[in-house]
Protein backbone atom coordinates (compact mmCIF):
# COMPACT_ATOMS: atom_id res chain seq x y z
CA UNK A 1 0.00 0.00 0.00
CA UNK A 2 2.50 2.43 1.22
CA UNK A 3 4.45 1.50 -2.15
CA UNK A 4 1.93 1.89 -4.41
CA UNK A 5 1.51 6.00 -2.79
CA UNK A 6 5.23 6.36 -2.96
CA UNK A 7 5.10 4.96 -6.93
CA UNK A 8 1.98 7.50 -7.52
CA UNK A 9 3.75 10.24 -6.26
CA UNK A 10 6.87 9.84 -8.18
CA UNK A 11 4.88 8.91 -11.35
CA UNK A 12 2.92 12.53 -10.38
CA UNK A 13 6.37 14.23 -9.66
CA UNK A 14 8.19 12.67 -13.07
CA UNK A 15 4.77 14.01 -14.94
CA UNK A 16 4.92 17.44 -13.81
CA UNK A 17 8.57 17.82 -14.27
CA UNK A 18 8.37 16.35 -17.69
CA UNK A 19 4.99 18.97 -18.46
CA UNK A 20 7.62 21.93 -17.18
CA UNK A 21 10.42 20.88 -19.53
CA UNK A 22 7.81 20.92 -22.54
CA UNK A 23 6.39 24.56 -21.94
CA UNK A 24 10.22 25.98 -21.11
CA UNK A 25 11.46 27.61 -24.13
CA UNK A 26 14.70 28.98 -22.96
CA UNK A 27 15.27 31.80 -26.06
CA UNK A 28 13.50 33.75 -28.12
CA UNK A 29 14.88 34.42 -31.63
CA UNK A 30 16.57 37.32 -32.47
CA UNK A 31 15.05 39.83 -34.95
CA UNK A 32 16.85 40.65 -38.34
CA UNK A 33 16.77 43.47 -40.88
CA UNK A 34 18.73 44.53 -43.48
CA UNK A 35 20.15 48.18 -43.25
CA UNK A 36 21.81 48.35 -45.86
CA UNK A 37 23.17 47.22 -49.49
CA UNK A 38 26.47 48.56 -51.20
CA UNK A 39 28.28 46.85 -53.79
CA UNK A 40 32.35 46.25 -53.45
CA UNK A 41 34.33 46.71 -55.94
CA UNK A 42 34.36 43.81 -58.44
CA UNK A 43 36.75 40.93 -59.05
CA UNK A 44 36.62 39.17 -62.44
CA UNK A 45 33.85 37.19 -62.36
CA UNK A 46 32.60 38.09 -59.12
CA UNK A 47 30.76 40.65 -57.75
CA UNK A 48 30.30 41.59 -53.75
CA UNK A 49 27.67 43.09 -52.19
CA UNK A 50 27.97 44.01 -48.65
CA UNK A 51 25.03 43.79 -46.33
CA UNK A 52 24.35 45.65 -43.07
CA UNK A 53 22.72 43.81 -40.80
CA UNK A 54 20.58 44.34 -37.68
CA UNK A 55 20.15 42.02 -35.22
CA UNK A 56 17.64 42.35 -32.06
CA UNK A 57 18.06 40.31 -28.90
CA UNK A 58 14.30 40.50 -27.13
CA UNK A 59 15.74 37.99 -24.17
CA UNK A 60 16.76 39.30 -21.23
CA UNK A 61 20.38 37.75 -21.15
CA UNK A 62 23.12 37.81 -24.44
CA UNK A 63 22.75 35.52 -26.44
CA UNK A 64 25.67 34.60 -28.11
CA UNK A 65 26.01 33.55 -32.00
CA UNK A 66 28.80 31.82 -34.32
CA UNK A 67 29.06 29.94 -37.67
CA UNK A 68 26.51 32.00 -39.79
CA UNK A 69 25.42 31.10 -42.58
CA UNK A 70 22.95 33.01 -45.05
CA UNK A 71 21.21 33.29 -48.63
CA UNK A 72 19.89 36.21 -50.20
CA UNK A 73 16.99 36.73 -52.90
CA UNK A 74 17.09 40.59 -53.97
CA UNK A 75 13.96 41.20 -56.14
CA UNK A 76 12.57 37.60 -56.30
CA UNK A 77 16.06 36.59 -57.62
CA UNK A 78 18.20 33.98 -55.81
CA UNK A 79 21.80 35.61 -54.98
CA UNK A 80 24.49 33.08 -54.10
CA UNK A 81 24.87 33.42 -50.14
CA UNK A 82 27.70 32.98 -47.95
CA UNK A 83 28.91 32.24 -44.46
CA UNK A 84 30.53 34.27 -41.67
CA UNK A 85 32.65 32.70 -38.64
CA UNK A 86 33.09 35.16 -36.34
CA UNK A 87 31.17 35.38 -32.83
CA UNK A 88 28.67 38.18 -32.39
CA UNK A 89 27.44 38.62 -29.12
CA UNK A 90 24.01 40.47 -28.68
CA UNK A 91 23.29 41.77 -25.41
CA UNK A 92 20.14 41.55 -23.47
CA UNK A 93 17.31 43.34 -25.02
CA UNK A 94 20.13 44.92 -27.64
CA UNK A 95 21.49 44.88 -30.72
CA UNK A 96 24.03 44.36 -32.88
CA UNK A 97 25.14 45.17 -35.89
CA UNK A 98 27.11 43.86 -38.48
CA UNK A 99 28.25 43.98 -42.18
CA UNK A 100 28.03 40.20 -44.39
CA UNK A 101 29.78 39.56 -47.75
CA UNK A 102 27.86 38.15 -50.38
CA UNK A 103 29.57 36.97 -53.72
CA UNK A 104 27.53 36.93 -56.73
CA UNK A 105 28.29 35.29 -59.66
CA UNK A 106 28.50 37.57 -62.53
CA UNK A 107 27.82 34.84 -64.82
CA UNK A 108 24.64 33.33 -63.00
CA UNK A 109 23.79 37.06 -61.41
CA UNK A 110 23.68 38.97 -64.28
CA UNK A 111 20.17 39.41 -64.33
CA UNK A 112 19.80 40.07 -60.38
CA UNK A 113 22.16 42.82 -61.03
CA UNK A 114 20.58 44.51 -63.36
CA UNK A 115 17.34 44.98 -61.65
CA UNK A 116 19.43 45.88 -58.71
CA UNK A 117 20.93 48.02 -60.81
CA UNK A 118 17.99 49.64 -62.51
CA UNK A 119 16.13 50.06 -59.39
CA UNK A 120 18.90 52.40 -57.32
CA UNK A 121 16.17 55.07 -56.23
CA UNK A 122 13.68 52.70 -54.90
CA UNK A 123 13.53 49.92 -51.92
CA UNK A 124 14.07 46.54 -53.14
CA UNK A 125 12.09 43.74 -51.75
CA UNK A 126 14.59 41.25 -50.12
CA UNK A 127 13.91 37.44 -48.71
CA UNK A 128 17.19 36.64 -46.05
CA UNK A 129 17.33 33.55 -44.38
CA UNK A 130 20.36 33.30 -41.47
CA UNK A 131 21.10 30.44 -39.88
CA UNK A 132 23.65 30.57 -36.73
CA UNK A 133 24.83 28.12 -34.01
CA UNK A 134 23.72 29.38 -30.49
CA UNK A 135 26.13 28.69 -27.82
CA UNK A 136 23.53 29.33 -25.33
CA UNK A 137 22.11 26.09 -23.44
CA UNK A 138 23.76 23.60 -26.19
CA UNK A 139 20.54 25.04 -28.32
CA UNK A 140 22.73 24.10 -31.77
CA UNK A 141 21.42 26.11 -34.86
CA UNK A 142 18.60 28.26 -35.09
CA UNK A 143 17.26 29.65 -38.33
CA UNK A 144 15.71 33.27 -38.85
CA UNK A 145 13.67 34.03 -42.18
CA UNK A 146 12.90 37.59 -42.70
CA UNK A 147 11.12 39.05 -45.67
CA UNK A 148 11.43 43.21 -46.18
CA UNK A 149 12.52 46.17 -47.99
CA UNK A 150 15.77 47.90 -48.45
CA UNK A 151 17.53 50.86 -49.78
CA UNK A 152 20.39 50.53 -52.16
CA UNK A 153 23.55 52.34 -50.40
CA UNK A 154 26.44 54.30 -52.40
CA UNK A 155 28.89 51.91 -53.61
CA UNK A 156 31.67 51.24 -51.39
CA UNK A 157 34.86 52.91 -52.26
Amino acid sequence: MIKNIYRSAFVFVVVLALAACASFNPIEKPKVAITNLKMAPGNGFQQKLLVGLQLDNPNSFAVNLGRLRYTLELQGQSLAGGSLNDEISLPANGQAQLVIPVEVNLLNGIGVLSKILGNLQSDLDYKLSLTAAVANFGLGDITINKVGKVGMGNTAP
